[in-house]
């Protein structure tokens, strides 16, 4: 057993206590996500401040993807950065090699390292604010599908421990970037594409083949549609919040209607509790797909009015979109 696991091993059983307790709602998972993340979070500075010494720079660690929008299913992998004050080469490694003890400690207690390594750990993810205010109008002006992927994934960033104001800042300048630049139309493009999760025949498109036959991918059918509607919104009017309900609910009345707003943020909420309750758990992967023979015939009519609405919300938001750029108002 290596020193890191060691370090870390109550906060994995304690996560392995929480998370199974009942009642479990996605916003009471989130609520025990965020505990146990900032419980490993301290820890993790708890040892690299023995070894290295005090942080050098106030700092802000931010969580992205499902973690930042407090969407997290049962099983979550990492997606986050940090953003700290100063700007020189010693402050830089210290962060890093912070980032690295925390990736390391979030592994042990239960939260898969990123495949594409968007986590502090990687200097890409770990920079100055200088450097992160460079780096947002960089991804403007390239543009590429890959930027404008990054940059959707930071503005989906939520500060957990430190100076909130940081992250605030850089999204500030990026949306002004995004608006001057006439790229809401560009960002949709790279959200647009939504699996089918019925056919003409009203059945479920459940997987063929695989790990997960006979399942349906919800990730992608269902919750997907309502997230990048959701984002793409929030961006049109400077919104901060990261949760899907919260960007719906704080649109203005001009872009959806007080009672549409009500609805559709219950409806993605409801979507989430599907994934928890009929969700296949045993790992971060199979938390994607959900036990189509597990729903009643009632619930199979909703999961299908849900998802059918969630994809109905995207075709709006495409045309908003649209809109947007030819009227050149943003």
């Amino acid at each position: 057993m290596s020193a890191v696991t060691n370090h870390y091993l109550d906060i994995r059983s304690y996560r392995d206590q929480r998370i199974g307790e009942l009642p479990l709602t996605s916003a009471v998972l989130n609520e025990r996500h965020d505990d146990i993340i900032l419980r490993t979070i301290h820890k993790s500075m708890e040892l690299h401040s023995s070894i290295y010494g005090p942080p050098p720079s106030p700092f802000c660690f931010f969580l992205m993807g499902s973690a930042g929008r407090k969407e997290q299913g049962v099983w979550s992998d990492q997606d986050h950065g940090i953003i700290y004050d100063s700007s020189s080469d010693e402050t830089k490694l210290y962060f890093v090699s912070l980032g690295e003890e925390i990736s390391a400690g979030l592994a042990v207690t239960g939260y898969k390292l990123c495949d594409g390594k968007v986590m502090a750990s990687n200097p890409f993810w770990c920079r100055s604010r200088k450097e992160w205010m460079e780096q947002a109008e960089e991804w403007t002006n390239d543009q590429s599908w890959e930027s404008i992927r990054h940059l959707l994934t930071f503005l989906d960033g939520r500060c957990l421990i430190g100076e909130d104001a940081y992250l605030m800042d850089v999204k500030s300048a990026a949306y002004h970037f995004i608006h001057h630049k006439r790229l809401i139309s560009r960002m949709m493009e790279n959200t647009m594409h939504v699996k089918k999760a019925v056919n003409m025949l009203g059945q479920f498109l459940v997987e063929t083949h695989g790990a997960y036959s006979g399942l349906l991918n919800i990730k992608e059918t269902g919750l997907f549609p309502y997230i990048n509607a959701g984002r793409i919104l929030a961006i049109s009017e400077n919104l901060m919040e990261t949760s899907t309900a919260m960007r719906l609910k704080t649109l203005p009345s001009s872009i959806l209607s007080e009672g549409r707003k009500k609805s559709i943020s219950e409806q993605f909420i409801r979507l989430q509790d599907y994934r928890i309750q009929f969700g296949n758990h045993k790992d971060y992967e199979s938390g994607h797909y959900l036990f189509i023979d597990r729903l009643t015939k009632a619930e199979r009519k909703e999961l299908k009015e849900l998802i059918k609405d969630g994809q109905l919300l995207n075709e709006y938001v495409r045309k908003f979109a649209e809109r947007k750029e030819y009227d050149g108002d943003e």
